[in-house]
C-alpha cells in the first residue's frame, strides 16, 4: 500500500515538474484543455514545500545570511593587497630652487675644470680659463656624438613605476570577533524563519485544498439532489397523469430544479475558483486545471493525543520556531553591544610592505671619460632595467588603532542598544502570551468541531429515516409533496452539515498542528 501511493507520488511530482518546465517549449498549448492534474492533499503539500515562492524566499535569505558569515570572518584573515601605478613627471620642480645648495650644485661644474688646471701645473703644462675648459669639453661631446641634456632640474626623472605588496594581519579586533558572532545569530534567525514559513506554508495548503473539497463535495451533493428531484419528478407526473395529484404540485417542482440547477452552476463555479486557487499556494501557474482525489469520507478522523491545554503549551515553547527565532533576536542584540563595546579596545594588526620602485629617465646615456686623453669622451646607453635606476623596499611593523574619545557616541549607541535589547524581550514576552492563547484557541476549536461531527452523525441518520418515511408516505397517497420535498431539503442540509463540520475540524487540527509548532505532512487516509 505504502509504495503504490510513494509509485503515485512520484508520478504526479514528475508530471508537476513537466509543466511547470514547459513554457519554453509551448507545451501548455499543445496540452488537452479538458485534461486534469490529479493531486491528493498529502501531493499538494509536497509540491508546495519544493516550490512554494515563500519557501524558496527564506531559503534565499538562508543563503545570504551564509554569505554575510564569510565576509565577516574575512575581515580576521590576512588582507593582501597589491599596487602599481605610473608617473609621467612632465614638469619637476627642483627641490633645492631658492636655497644656497642650489648655487652649491650649480658651481659642480667648475669642479672638473679646478681640477684640470691642478694636474696641469703639476705636470707643468698650460692652463685654461672656465670658459675655454667649457668649450673643451662641449667640443669633445660633439665629437664623440654625445647630446648632452639641458635641464635647468638635474634632479628631475621623467618616469616613475611603483609596485607594490602589502600583507595586514589581524592580532586583536574585537568588533571583528563580534560582528561573526553576530552573523551567526542572524544566519540562526533566518533557518528559524524558514522553519516557521514551512509550517504555515503547510497548514495554508491544507486550508485551501479542504476548502476547494468542501466546495466540489458541495457540488456533488447538489447534483445528487438534482438527479433525485428528477426522478421525483417522474413520479409525480405519473401521478398527475393518473389524476392522484394536480397540476400544481408537478409545476412547482419544476420550479424547485430550476433553482436547484440554478444553485448548482454558481456552486460549481465556486468550486472551481476555490480549485484554482490551490495553484497560488502551491506556486505552480494558474492555467494548470486540478483534479482533487481526496474525499472527507477518507480521512481518518481522531482527536489530538495532546488534549491538555498546558501539556500542548509545553510542546509549543519546544517546537514553535518562531520562539526561537524570539530568543535568537534577543542573542542578536547582545551580539550587537558586544560590537559595539568591542570599539572601546585597540585594534592591533601587522603589517608587511615590499615595493619595488624604478626611476627611468629617459635619457640614459653614461659618458665617461677616455683615460689619458684630455677632452676625449666615450658613452654607453644603460638598459631600461638597469639597476641602478630600480630598487626594492620591504618593511614589517605592527599598527595600533584605538579612539580615545569620539564625542560619547559609543556610550549613547550602547545605550540605544539596550532599549532594543529590552524591546526584544517584551517582544518574546508577548509572542509567548500569543503562543498560549493560539494553542488554547485552537484546541477549543478541534474539540467544538469534533463534538459538531458527532452531532452531525446521528441527525444524518434521523433525517435519511424521516426521507425514507415521507417518500413512502408519498407513495402511499398519505402524505404529501411538501412533507417528501422538505424531509428532503432537511436530509441534504443535514449532509452538508457533516461535510462543513468534518472540514471545519480538519482546518481546526490543522491549525493545532500549526499553532504547537508541528510540521506534519502525512494526513492519515483511511484504506
Amino acid at each position: 500500500m505504502l509504495f503504490t501511493k510513494l509509485l503515485k507520488l512520484l508520478r504526479n511530482m514528475s508530471l508537476v515538474v513537466l509543466l511547470l518546465h514547459a513554457g519554453t517549449n509551448n507545451l501548455f498549448a499543445q496540452q488537452d484543455t479538458d485534461q486534469q492534474l490529479p493531486v491528493s492533499l498529502n501531493e499538494a503539500i509536497e509540491i508546495a514545500l519544493v516550490n512554494s515562492y515563500v519557501l524558496q524566499r527564506s531559503n534565499l535569505s538562508i543563503e545570504e545570511a551564509n554569505k554575510q558569515i564569510l565576509q565577516a570572518w574575512g575581515t580576521v584573515y590576512p588582507q593582501i593587497g597589491g599596487t602599481t601605478s605610473y608617473t609621467r613627471n612632465v614638469k619637476t620642480p627642483n627641490p633645492f630652487a631658492g636655497s644656497d645648495a642650489e648655487g652649491l650644485f650649480s658651481s659642480f661644474a667648475a669642479l672638473g675644470w679646478l681640477a684640470y688646471n691642478e694636474n696641469q701645473r703639476q705636470n707643468n703644462n698650460p692652463t685654461l680659463s672656465f670658459e675655454d675648459y667649457n668649450q673643451n669639453v662641449s667640443d669633445g661631446y660633439d665629437a664623440a656624438g654625445i647630446q648632452v641634456r639641458s635641464s635647468d632640474n638635474p634632479f628631475a626623472i621623467e618616469n616613475q613605476f611603483i609596485m607594490g605588496v602589502s600583507a595586514t594581519q589581524a592580532i586583536y579586533n574585537g568588533a571583528a570577533f563580534a560582528a561573526i558572532r553576530g552573523a551567526e545569530q542572524l544566519r540562526q534567525i533566518v533557518k528559524n524563519q524558514l522553519e516557521r514559513d514551512t509550517q504555515t506554508m503547510v497548514n495554508e495548503v491544507r486550508t485551501a485544498y479542504l476548502r476547494a473539497l468542501l466546495a466540489n463535495e458541495q457540488v456533488k451533493l447538489l447534483e445528487s439532489s438534482l438527479e433525485q428531484l428528477k426522478e421525483t419528478k417522474g413520479e409525480i407526473s405519473a401521478l398527475v397523469d393518473q389524476g392522484l395529484l394536480s397540476r400544481f404540485d408537478r409545476n412547482s417542482l419544476e420550479v424547485e430544479i430550476v433553482n436547484l440547477e440554478t444553485n448548482l452552476i454558481a456552486a460549481q463555479n465556486g468550486a472551481a475558483l476555490a480549485t484554482r486557487s490551490i495553484n497560488i499556494v502551491l506556486g505552480i501557474p494558474t492555467y494548470i486545471d486540478l483534479r482533487l482525489t481526496d474525499s472527507f469520507e477518507n480521512y481518518s478522523l481522531k482527536l489530538p493525543e495532546i488534549s491538555k491545554r498546558e501539556e500542548a503549551f509545553e510542546i509549543a515553547l519546544q517546537r514553535r520556531a518562531d520562539l526561537r527565532q524570539a530568543d535568537g533576536a534577543i542573542r542578536f542584540r547582545e551580539a550587537e553591544r558586544e560590537l559595539i563595546r568591542a570599539t572601546y579596545f585597540p585594534i592591533v594588526n601587522a603589517f608587511a610592505n615590499y615595493a619595488y620602485i624604478g626611476n627611468v629617465p629617459d635619457n640614459r646615456t653614461q659618458v665617461r671619460p677616455v683615460q689619458n686623453q684630455d677632452f676625449t669622451f666615450t658613452s654607453t646607453e644603460r638598459s631600461f632595467f638597469n639597476d641602478s635606476y630600480w630598487n626594492a623596499s620591504f618593511a614589517v611593523g605592527l599598527r595600533l588603532q584605538w579612539s580615545i574619545f569620539n564625542g560619547f557616541q559609543t556610550r549613547a549607541r550602547m545605550q540605544q542598544v539596550a532599549v532594543n535589547i529590552k524591546r526584544a524581550e517584551l517582544d518574546a514576552l508577548m509572542l509567548r502570551e500569543s503562543v498560549y492563547l493560539q494553542v488554547d484557541a485552537s484546541l477549543r476549536n478541534v474539540e467544538s468541531s469534533w463534538l459538531r461531527i458527532q452531532s452531525q452523525k446521528r441527525n444524518i441518520e434521523l433525517a435519511e429515516l424521516n426521507y425514507s418515511d415521507a417518500k413512502s408516505r408519498l407513495r402511499e397517497g398519505i402524505g404529501t409533496r411538501l412533507e417528501e420535498r422538505q424531509a428532503s431539503s432537511l436530509l441534504d442540509q443535514s449532509r452538508l452539515n457533516y461535510l462543513a463540520a468534518i472540514h471545519d475540524y480538519l482546518v481546526a487540527k490543522s491549525e493545532y498542528d500549526t499553532a504547537l509548532g508541528l510540521r506534519t505532512v502525512e494526513i492519515q487516509i483511511t484504506d
